[in-house]
């Protein structure tokens, strides 16, 4: 059995009853999609915006030819909102950003926008397998959203099982499972490790916030593309 049944598995938690479950990370994501507006400068497709003020963060990217994905990360507020009050609590702390950021959040109907209130893994997972039962993707390994590796992690899992598991005999299936966990939970957890540390990074505030901003920009280019490329290499 393959349980892919997400970031609040219900079968993780009978099959690891000891284990912490999920751990709220004190933040929220809004994320929507919309047609994209006519003129709107293609250099804007890809861009990501910061405020150190309150560590709140807007992104924009291309979906196709004529579709536009937003997202947004702030500050959980007190009381989870619905997806009215999160649009409405998100216009109101971006109505000095740009004015394409407060128009594409009016632009996109309360109905087509998800909010989530973001959690992971308190703790990595022990296994990734118990007997003949696999655990992929977020009900394996989930972490924040900062490096844009859930799903990427969950394509990487599957590839994995289909190499184990392929010609293998019924009496097989336990022990390639083992090698599956062997080979994926190291680097999932890795990179479930490096998702929290950007999400910690990012969402710094004030003073803290500057020094941030100050330290990456004095890293030479070179230097902080072979970091990330050590990052991937590493999965």
């Amino acid at each position: 059995m393959i349980a892919a049944d997400g970031i609040s598995s219900k079968l993780r938690a009978q099959l690891f009853p000891g284990h912490p479950g999920l751990r709220r990370t004190g933040r929220m994501d809004l994320r929507g999609m919309l047609p994209r507006p006519a003129g709107l400068a293609p250099d804007l497709f890809t861009s990501q915006l910061v405020d150190r003020r309150y560590g709140a963060m807007f992104g924009l990217f291309a979906v196709g030819e004529d579709r536009l994905y937003w997202f947004t990360d702030s500050v959980l507020p007190a009381t989870p909102p619905d997806p009215n009050e999160a649009r409405r609590h998100m216009l109101s702390l971006m109505a000095d950003w740009h004015p394409l950021v407060t128009a594409l959040i009016e632009a996109t109907p309360p109905d087509d926008i998800y909010v989530d209130l973001i959690a992971r893994l308190a703790e990595p997972l022990p296994s990734f397998v118990a007997g003949r039962i696999a655990l992929l993707g977020d009900a394996a390994h989930a972490m924040p959203p900062d490096l844009g590796q859930g799903a990427s992690q969950a394509f990487e899992d599957a590839a994995a099982l289909s190499r184990h598991l392929t010609g293998a005999e019924p009496a097989d299936v336990a022990g390639q499972l083992l090698h599956y966990d062997a080979e994926r939970r190291p680097s999932a957890n890795r990179m479930m490790r490096a998702a929290l540390r950007q999400s910690r990074l990012t969402s710094q505030t004030g003073v803290a916030a500057l020094l941030r901003d100050t330290l990456l920009r004095a890293i030479p280019s070179r230097l902080a593309t072979r970091q990330l490329a050590a990052l991937w290499r590493a999965q």
